[in-house]
């Protein structure tokens, strides 16, 4: 069982071992592969460079993070991540937004199945996978909370809430993952439906698919870091 959706504790040791793009996308706030990471080199991306960074942040100034709310700690992290890319790497970067392919998470015509969390359920949101079979379990989650996680990032797009839902859910989802990464792929072998009749027809649910505003970082200039 893989949970999802609530960020790690910070540690006051810092370990990252993998392509730069990563790297990138952690200390932007972006989902893990989710090519909104815009120009730059190959090699930013390419699974036989990988690179290893390593740290630890001051005693002071890890004191003082653990002092802020969870939100405000992944902030602090993230500028570090920002610092240290400029600092090794050279790296500058802007964010702008570019109208791209997107998916929009709307209620079906049938109406929600999503069920209403007690207020002393904690929030929880957690996926088991077993080959192209996954099945999402949700207690006390909110429906934005749902569309930002990677479970629905299927084939690495944005998707945006605009269900109207408020409030925390409890629901299974169980789907079949596409082989080529697709919303409406998987699911004729008489398992699970595909993601897309899954949504609608156990949640009530419907991705629809749109061009919308992105926001993406651009990559200005990166150089391979020196040796230490």
């Amino acid at each position: 069982m893989v949970p999802t959706g609530a960020a790690p504790p910070v540690s006051e040791r810092v370990h990252f071992n993998g392509q730069i793009e990563l790297l990138v996308e952690a200390a932007y706030g972006l989902p893990p592969e989710s090519n909104r990471v815009v120009g730059g080199p190959d090699w930013i991306q390419s699974e036989s460079e990988r690179h290893e960074v390593t740290g630890k942040i001051d005693d002071a100034r890890y004191a003082a993070i653990q002092k802020m709310s969870s939100a405000r700690q992944q902030e602090q992290v993230a500028l570090m991540e920002q610092s240290l890319l400029a600092d090794r790497f050279k790296f500058r970067a802007h964010v702008e937004n570019r109208e791209i392919p997107r998916y929009v998470l709307i209620v079906a015509n049938a109406g929600s199945k999503l069920e209403r969390a007690r207020d002393d359920e904690k929030s929880q949101l957690s996926f088991v996978q077993n080959g192209p079979g996954i099945e999402v379990k949700a207690t006390a989650v909110t429906v934005e909370e749902f569309a930002r996680s990677p479970l629905l990032r299927i084939d690495k797009r944005l998707v945006v809430d605009r269900t109207g839902l408020d409030g925390r859910f409890n629901f299974t989802l169980r789907f079949t993952a596409s082989p080529n990464g697709n919303i409406g792929g998987g699911g004729d072998d008489g398992g699970a439906p595909a993601l897309a009749v899954a949504l609608q027809e156990q949640l009530g649910l419907k991705l629809v698919l749109e061009n919308g505003p992105v926001q993406v970082v651009v990559i200005d200039h990166i150089e391979r870091p020196s040796e230490n």
